[in-house]
């Protein structure tokens, strides 16, 4: 989840989050868990864990009984994770000075976290640090934003009601997007054997106006859009819906995206 210096979110964003970002990463999420081969007893990590949108489902996708802990910098997330799942254990803290032992983990997750890391290099190092021998990381990243059609016309409703400084957290969103800089951070911090897998599915929301609200309460400018007037909001919901018409069926909005999946093994 994104976190460190790229997605902070305050009040009751996190019930936001929790409904519209995991719409938008389910498509993907079950293969990252099923990616990792989870064992029982295995314990687990999930690293910019958020509100649990990967903790929570690890056992159930896996159908193995692990040891789950979460760890993101951001308190008003972990609070709604400890409210909806209070059996894994939660930590504030940092992905670049994880707070465990050499070897305390069999698996690390990081979903959709890595690239907002403002050290990935040592984010990276850490999460292999805290893996035991032959422990696995599953991470995922966006692929690159000009083959994100949803977030390009997205980000001209950014642009247009809130200036272009609203574009940052969705530049770094799509920052680390090639097969070569993954490669080269596997390498780096010390793994051995990796495998990256590119993906393109759809995401999909039966409201589009409803989607566009919720996403935009979900983010950074969470609290600029809630202080709009009623009018306002409503013309910046209908300046996006017009421009996504073409992404909508009947069956609502259609979001196609490219995800970027590495697999390392300590």
């Amino acid at each position: 989840m994104p976190q460190e210096n790229g997605w902070q979110v305050s009040g009751d964003a996190p019930s936001y989050y929790m409904r519209y970002a995991y719409a938008m990463q389910e498509p993907w999420t079950d293969d990252l868990i099923l990616h990792a081969r989870c064992n029982d007893g295995d314990r687990v990590l999930d690293v910019a864990c958020g509100p649990g949108l990967v903790a929570g489902k690890i056992n159930g996708v896996s159908q193995a009984t692990c040891k789950i802990t979460g760890i993101d910098v951001n308190e008003v997330m972990l609070a709604a994770a400890r409210r909806t799942q209070p059996d894994i254990d939660w930590h504030v803290g940092s992905a670049t000075e994880l707070p465990f032992d050499d070897g305390s983990f069999d698996v690390v997750f990081c979903q959709q976290g890595l690239q907002y890391f403002p050290d990935r290099g040592k984010a990276m190092r850490e999460m292999r640090r805290v893996l035991a021998p032959a422990g696995r990381l599953a991470a995922n990243v966006w692929g690159p934003l000009e083959r994100q059609p949803f977030d390009l016309i997205y980000r001209e409703g950014l642009r247009a009601f809130f200036g272009p400084e609203a574009l940052n957290p969705s530049t770094l969103g799509f920052s680390l997007n090639s097969y070569g800089e993954l490669r080269e951070l596997a390498e780096d911090a010390g793994f051995t054997e990796f495998n990256i897998r590119f993906e393109n599915r759809t995401a999909r929301y039966p409201d589009i106006r409803e989607f566009i609200t919720g996403w935009t309460r979900a983010s950074p400018s969470g609290a600029k859009f809630q202080a709009f007037s009623d009018e306002m909001r409503a013309r910046f919901v209908a300046y996006l819906a017009e421009r996504l018409d073409s992404y909508t069926d009947d069956a609502g909005l259609v979001i196609p995206r490219e995800n970027h999946y590495l697999l390392a093994t300590r």
